[in-house]
Formats: structure tokens, sequence, C-alpha cells
């Protein structure tokens, strides 16, 4: 699995992620406000069955124009269908309001962008860190607009479109990171040449960039996001645009075909930094999702929180004990380990959701 797999995955996960979300947040109210008619509205059968014929109409669109370029010996490339469709999907999901084509649409705006974005490093042999960074940082300013848009009413159930991927894909990506595969990636991305070398990475990174400062200080500015969740968000940037400059590095010792399973290789010391470095990051990040989510009151994000960071601690165990102890010691500490963690987990999560929920009805009273 590589980059391109994430892309082809990430959709049906993002829109179940998106559901879930927004059932969470009906489940926990008694009476439904007259003003949360959007979140209603969205649960709906009526609704489900109308957003999906919206749906399948830009899909169709997609592949009405995709004909029409055959025919006429196909003057555009797939890609810039796929944009086109995608920006028509934009439009109809904000005039109609019907998240599912905006939430697909968005997806293909991204994936538009990263197939056209390896076309340019093909042809010119650069660094595929461009790619990665590029992809993050669109994520990130769709994270920001969820933001933006959760200050009205009418756009409220549209936030989340924009603040599900960033959570996936930005979580996603540190996880991976933090990982032996994900180190071997980044160990292969950082070959070739500066995306300084195309200029049509260039402009789009920098694009992107000052969308993200640009609305970054807009949502602090009108009080949108707290100030820790600010400073977050500009680490993680700032990181990012780093990752993109990387010179060639050397994690590992032992060099391996790309798809082997890599047990048993020795980290470089600049590996043992940058392994160190994402795992704490990793273990943080996932932290401050749980708490963002209790203090947004938002129990979503403690579930999110709180799932991950048991994937993490399994996938760890893995990464880390797999080859140092004999299997039946593996299998058996494997299993004690996740119980223990996983009950404690679990109460860790009902008394954050208790303690919200306490606090809601102490706010309505």
């Amino acid at each position: 699995m590589d980059i391109f797999d994430i892309i082809y995955f990430t959709p049906l996960l993002i829109i179940g992620l998106i559901v879930y979300a927004v059932r969470e947040r009906i489940k926990k109210r008694v009476k439904v406000k007259e003003k949360d008619w959007y979140l209603q509205s969205f649960l709906s059968k009526e609704d489900a069955v109308s957003q999906f014929f919206f749906l399948l109409s830009v899909f169709f669109l997609g592949v009405t124009l995709l004909a029409f370029n055959k025919d006429l010996g196909n003057p555009l490339s797939w890609r810039t269908i796929l944009l086109f469709a995608s920006i028509i999907g934009v439009v109809i999901g904000y005039y109609f309001k019907v998240i599912y084509t905006l939430a697909v649409s968005l997806i293909g705006f991204a994936v538009w962008w990263g197939f056209q974005a390896a076309e340019w490093i093909g042809v010119k042999d650069i660094k595929y860190t461009a790619l990665f960074t590029g992809l993050l940082f669109i994520v990130t300013i769709f994270y920001l607009l969820g933001r933006v848009h959760a200050k009205e009413i009418k756009f409220k159930r549209v936030s989340m479109i924009y603040s599900v991927p960033g959570f996936i894909l930005i979580t996603g990506a540190l996880f991976s990171l933090s990982t032996q595969y994900g180190l071997r990636m980044l160990e292969e991305i950082t070959r070739g040449t500066s995306f300084l070398g195309s200029w049509e990475i260039t402009f789009s990174l920098f694009v992107f960039l000052i969308l993200l400062v640009g609305i970054l200080f807009y949502t602090l500015s009108k009080n949108l996001i707290f100030k820790l969740e600010a400073a977050v968000i500009g680490f993680l940037v700032i990181l990012f645009f780093i990752i993109a400059l990387l010179p060639e590095q050397t994690i590992f010792l032992q060099q391996k075909d790309y798809y082997e399973v890599y047990r048993g290789t020795e980290f470089s010391s600049s590996g043992i930094l940058w392994a160190i470095f994402f795992n704490i990051l990793i273990f943080l990040e996932l932290v401050g999702i749980t708490l963002l989510g209790y203090l947004k009151q938002e129990s979503w994000l403690v579930n999110f929180g709180v799932f991950f960071f048991f994937i993490l601690i399994f996938v760890k165990y893995f990464d880390w004990f797999f080859t140092s102890l004999s299997k039946s010691v593996f299998f058996i500490g494997a299993g004690v380990l996740l119980f223990v963690v996983g009950w404690l987990m679990e109460r860790g999560r009902r008394y954050l959701l208790l303690s919200m929920k306490k606090e809601r009805v102490r706010q309505n009273q």
C-alpha cells in the first residue's frame, strides 16, 4: 500500500465517519431544538434519497463528459474532467445544501490535485514529499474551513464535511510516519530533486500555504478555534513544509526492496530521531484530539481519539515486540495488554462522555 492506495479508500471512510459524527450529535439531544433542523434532516430518509440523486447526477455528468471526450479524440485529460465535475459538485452542494455531493466533490478535488501533481513530479523527477505535503495542506485547509462554517447554523452540517477529512488524513499521516513502514516511505519519497524545479508544484504549494495562513489567522481572530489548537495547526503546517524541503534521508542502514516487510532492520542515527519524534507527536496529537472533543463537547471527537489511541498501542506492540519475543509469550502478552488498555480506555471514555453530559445539563438549566 502506498500513498495512492490511501486516496482510493479514503472517500468511503470519510463519509462513514461523517454519518457517525452527525448521529452522535443527534443522540446527545433528548429534544431536537428548532435550530438543529439541519442535523435532523441529514438523517431523514427523504433527505438521504434526494441527496443520493444529486450525487448520482454529478457522477453521470462526469461519465458523460468522459464519453464525449473520448468520441472527440481525448482533447482533455480525465483529470481535467474530474476537476470540472468536482467544481460542479461543490456548487450544487452549496446551492442545494446537499452534503453527500459536497463531500465527494471535495475529495474529487484532492484526488485531482494528487494525480496532477504526480504527473508534474514524474516529468522532472521531483521528490514525492511535495505531493505528500500538498495533500496534507489541502486537508488542513479543509479542517480550518470546517471551523469557519461552524460559525453559522445554516452551514453547520457542511462544517463536518470539511473537519472530518482533516482529522482522518492528518492523524493517518502522522500515525503512518510513526511506524517502520511509514519511515521507510519517508526515506523513499525524499529521493529526487527539489520541488522548486517544477513551477507548477511550487506555485501550488505556496498558494495552499497562503490560504492556510490566511484562514488560520481569520479563525483565530474570530475566536473560532482555541489558541492552543491554532498553535498546534501552525506547528503541523511548518512540519509539513519542512518535510517538502527535506534532503534525501537515510533512515535505515539496511537497504531493501520497498515492498518487503521490514523486521529487525537497524535505524541510522537520524532514523532513531525521526522515529522518536513521530511517535511522541502522534501520541500528543491523539491526546489533544480527545481533550479537544471534551472542550468542544463533541463526543465523536472523544471516541475518535480513544479509538485511534487503542489502534496505536496495538500497532506499536507488534512493531516493537514481534521479533524480540517468542510467539507464545508475544500473543499472551498482547491479549493481556489489550484487555487492560481497552478496559482503562473505555472507563476514561465513559468518564469524559458522562462529564460532557452533566455539563450540557447544567448549561440547559
